[in-house]
């Protein structure tokens, strides 16, 4: 690679530069390309706009090309495909790097603000929240070496595979070895982003990547208020359930091929359109993602003593692809502003479904007649409604994040964030990472892995580089919360709709609240426009309040 490449600089040299010339106008050269004519498409009166719109359409295709060679690696790729699968997604990558950083992207967004500034008649709301994403998208990439992004999508690739491996091992010396080298290249990548952007945390740059617009200040603040309200509520939950009595036991055996297609029914009740998108079990860990037009939701493989595993999987990617596919794409197509808020938001849209409306009295109330259907066992006591809901409301401690109960989850995302902001900052070094997971999960919820597994190798995220992300399920949650309060007063018979397998009102209301407005808005000004206030931790509280108190 060291020759390949100073074979190339030496090419350089010898042949003389010449300026490529700017793009073909917009409107000839994608009208032959896409089935309709576009916001993206139309001619705008700055010059250098258009030629932006080019450029970052472009951009919007290599990623979604990025996004269908993903969905395959996770279901279908077969394994000696790996190297010159992951050399082609590595290329994307590079690739899509250079064309957003180079010189002239610079030169169109100074001249189109410019134009913006001088004539602020001639654009919209939409167009000057594209330029406005334009701009935040160059910024943030503008400093990072090519080198470093391409090693980084290699090693998030790369950790996939790793980390399915360890899951068989549990060896630490190797996962720390692959840890390290993982936190050495993100901090590059921080050092050239803090230096662009002017921030002083290193991992607030990565943050960003994740959940634009919000600081490592502000989560703390959201967090340390939650925590404080959960110390005194999680006490009083476990004493109250004591009272219920344990539920019956769902642990009979149901068919992996019926789960799937109980999966798919429940996602098509709640509108996922299964002609643009489609459900997938994989032996992977599954991930959020997708295009507007190729909807792959990924989840793991069903196991035959518990339905519930599956279900709550396809619940929690079904909220994600149903933001995904009421994206603005239709009309704005690549463009940076017809993308997803984040992943704060994204999985507020997750958690919706899953932890808040999948966990409803009336939900089970639609769902378990059908399921003695599906799984041919009337009148089981097991699969009745109540059941179901004290089974899928029960709180107890434990390690395992993706198993964990509503209540507790927060405490395990906020163990993450807490050592990943540490890792990334310098501040908690590499080989103290397992005693230091151990020691944060004792003391808040008084368990103990066995294992390194059940420990600081359980999770995915590091592994694919995805340092800043574990805040956004808690924000999510938060959000999640903050937003059915209000939906509730929009919709007063939302519950008796959602008992009825009626979730046209929800999906309309979130269509026009979320998903249709793509980066309109800041993630704090959609919410403040759709709930009437920024985020607050407040509403997660009462929500778990009303739901485990009575």
């Amino acid at each position: 690679m060291k020759l390949l490449k100073a074979a190339i600089a030496k090419a350089k040299t010898l042949i003389p530069h010449q300026a490529e010339p700017p793009p073909a106008p917009l409107p000839e050269s994608t009208a032959e390309f896409e089935p309709e004519t576009t916001k993206q498409d139309e001619a705008h009166p700055c010059e250098a706009y258009n030629y932006l719109k080019i450029r970052f359409r472009d951009i919007g295709r290599m990623n979604a090309i990025i996004e269908a060679l993903g969905r395959d690696f996770l279901t279908a790729l077969p394994q000696g495909a790996y190297q010159s699968r992951l050399g082609q997604i590595v290329f994307l990558h590079r690739r899509m790097h250079e064309d957003l950083t180079d010189d002239r992207v610079q030169e169109w967004l100074d001249a189109a603000r410019a134009h913006q500034h001088e004539n602020p008649g001639k654009w919209d709301e939409w167009d000057a929240a594209n330029l406005r994403e334009m701009t935040q998208m160059y910024l943030m990439n503008a400093h990072i070496d090519a080198d470093l992004i391409e090693r980084k999508a290699h090693l998030s690739y790369e950790g996939r595979n790793h980390h399915r491996a360890l899951k068989a091992s549990g060896d630490w010396q190797q996962a720390k070895k692959f840890l390290a080298e993982q936190i050495d290249l993100h901090r590059k990548i921080a050092d050239a982003r803090c230096e662009a952007l002017g921030l002083e945390s290193h991992y607030e740059a990565l943050m960003l990547e994740f959940m634009p617009g919000i600081t490592v200040k502000e989560v703390e603040t959201l967090f340390s208020a939650h925590e404080t309200a959960l110390n005194d509520l999680y006490p009083q939950i476990v004493e109250y359930q004591k009272a219920e009595g344990e539920p019956k036991p769902i642990d009979a055996h149901y068919e992996p091929e019926a789960q799937m297609w109980l999966n798919r029914s429940i996602l098509n009740v709640l509108g996922f359109d299964f002609d643009r998108g489609s459900l997938h079990e994989t032996g992977h860990n599954p991930v959020e993602g997708g295009t507007v037009d190729d909807t792959r939701l990924v989840i793991g493989k069903a196991e035959d003593i518990n339905f519930l595993h599956s279900l709550k999987s396809a619940l929690h990617e079904g909220g994600h692809g149903l933001y995904i596919q009421g994206l603005p794409r239709q009309t704005w197509r690549y463009q940076p502003v017809a993308m997803d808020l984040g992943a704060a938001v994204h999985e507020s849209q997750a958690l919706l479904i899953e932890m808040i409306i999948g966990r409803m009295t009336e939900f089970f109330e639609y769902l378990s007649p059908r399921l003695e259907g599906v799984f041919q066992a009337m009148n089981n006591p097991a699969l009745t409604a109540e059941n179901l809901r004290m089974r899928k409301t029960r709180i107890k401690a434990g390690v395992d994040r993706k198993k964990a109960d509503e209540v507790t989850y927060f405490y395990h995302i906020n163990l993450r964030f807490k050592l990943e902001r540490d890792l990334i900052e310098g501040t908690l070094k590499i080989d103290d990472l397992p005693d230091a997971w151990e020691a944060g999960i004792r003391s808040s919820l008084g368990v103990m892995p066995d294992n390194y597994l059940e420990g600081c190798l359980q999770d995915v995220h590091w592994f694919v580089g995805k340092f800043g992300y574990f805040p956004a399920y808690a924000l999510g949650h938060m959000m999640a919360a903050q937003l059915l309060h209000k939906i509730q007063k929009d919709i007063p018979d939302l519950r008796t709709q959602i008992g009825q397998g009626d979730f046209n009102a929800l999906r309309a209301w979130l269509n026009d609240n979320i998903y249709a407005k793509g980066r309109l808005m800041d993630m704090q000004d959609m919410l403040t426009t759709a709930t009437g206030k920024p985020l607050r931790a407040e509403y997660l509280a009462k929500h778990l309040k009303r739901r485990y108190l009575g």
